[in-house]
């Protein structure tokens, strides 16, 4: 009895893995390989588009399903899958998608979490600050897909931000703002009492001019929500914009008003940040968008030439660390902060701190000298690809 037990579960094992195998097994290769080449030609990268495309096997029919930002993609691969096979069914949804006519939003708290998946549980890809405009994609329950003023896609809750049509998203857009200038602080609900806050607030949130009472700028949400802000904390926005100058001096200020912020993965606020998340902050201060990760940031610029040492740095230059690409791979960057001069930077590891290049001095940092692997300068650059003055950025304008 136990030998015929022991051969029943056998029998049952190899039945449920050669089923779990079938399952694995693509219905039609060679579409899930176009598939796959249609998405390196135009979104190699999912923090720029979305492309989730996939093939299933309905009914014998090869049926394409899922969703893609870019609709040149959705066309290419569905012409070439027609030529690889006649019976092929498109049901590819071209996002926006169950957005109504509310394709814009607002960000409506203080600091925004943005994820890469729809979930709590997953990484924090960056964060949006209050008054960010975006693009808004596709719903999944409590979350929605966005894309950020500088082209970063993923998922925030539907309560950090505010579902706009486009008359809303202009009337927003287009209204005379107040940004708050302090590290920290709070609007509150009238200007008399300060005992009952609408929010917190930090650097570089944006707000409506409703109007001023005394040493207070009356300020609304994208919500609606109706409020007070300390003028000797806040500016107009026009006029603070308009005082930013692009200087190696205006660079290595703000970078060092947040020595000691806390490293958070994720982090792009005073709150706290990460590596490409404080240099983006500091230009950010400075009137200047930069894309949000090191590897992207790595790609704009004036490169500046390191290979027979430091001396063509300026103050201000990104630097770049990470492995140095082999066999005719890319390198691969994983680090960034800014040169400080005297063979010094300034960066967010652990929090922001600054370390040297220079083995002699007390404040080595050896393993971030060893993979330090490329250079490029902002000044001069904005207005390049990837560097943005903040008014220039489409998403901040009149949408026509």
């Amino acid at each position: 009895m136990r030998n015929l037990i022991q051969g029943l579960f056998v029998i049952s094992f190899f039945f449920l893995v050669s089923c779990e195998n079938k399952k694995d097994t693509p219905s039609f290769p060679e579409l899930s390989a176009l598939i796959d080449n249609v998405k390196d030609t135009y979104v190699p990268d999912r923090r720029d588009n979305v492309y989730e495309i996939r093939v299933e096997n309905i009914d014998g029919k090869p049926v394409l399903k899922g969703f893609t930002s870019v609709k040149k993609a959705k066309t290419d691969l569905v012409q070439q899958a027609f030529t690889q096979n006649a019976s092929v069914i498109d049901s590819i949804i071209v996002l926006p998608y169950e957005t109504g006519d509310k394709i814009f939003g607002v960000i409506n708290v203080s600091v925004a979490d943005v994820r890469m998946n729809a979930s709590y549980s997953s990484e924090m890809g960056t964060q949006l600050l209050l008054g960010a405009p975006v693009e808004v994609l596709q719903p999944q329950s409590y979350w929605w897909r966005i894309k950020s003023a500088e082209g970063y896609v993923a998922w925030t809750t539907a309560s950090s931000f505010v579902r706009m049509d486009k008359e809303e998203f202009n009337s927003w857009t287009l209204a005379d703002k107040i940004i708050f200038i302090d590290d920290y602080g709070f609007c509150y609900e009238n200007s008399a009492t300060n005992d009952q806050r609408v929010s917190d607030l930090v650097f570089g949130c944006l707000l409506k001019k409703e109007g001023e009472q005394g040493r207070f700028y009356k300020v609304s949400y994208p919500d609606g929500r109706v409020g007070y802000v300390q003028k000797d904390s806040s500016k107009p926005y026009n006029e603070w914009l308009a005082s930013r100058q692009l200087t190696e001096e205006n660079i290595l200020q703000k970078a060092f008003s947040l020595k000691g912020i806390p490293y958070t993965w994720g982090g792009t606020s005073v709150k706290a940040v990460d590596c490409s998340g404080f240099t983006k902050t500091v230009m950010l201060m400075n009137g200047v968008v930069l894309r949000r990760d090191a590897s992207q940031q790595v790609q704009t610029g004036i490169p500046v030439d390191i290979s027979t040492g430091y001396e063509n740095l300026r103050p201000g230059d990104l630097m770049f660390f990470g492995k140095k690409g082999q066999d005719g791979k890319k390198d691969r960057i994983r680090h960034v902060g800014f040169y400080i001069g005297d063979n010094e930077f300034i960066h967010a590891s652990g929090y922001v701190k600054i370390n040297s290049l220079d083995p002699t001095k007390g404040n080595y940092d050896e393993g971030n000298t060893r993979e330090f692997i490329r250079a490029s300068r902002i000044i001069g650059a904005v207005g390049t690809k990837g560097i943005w003055k903040i008014n220039k950025m489409p998403l901040y304008g009149e949408q026509k």
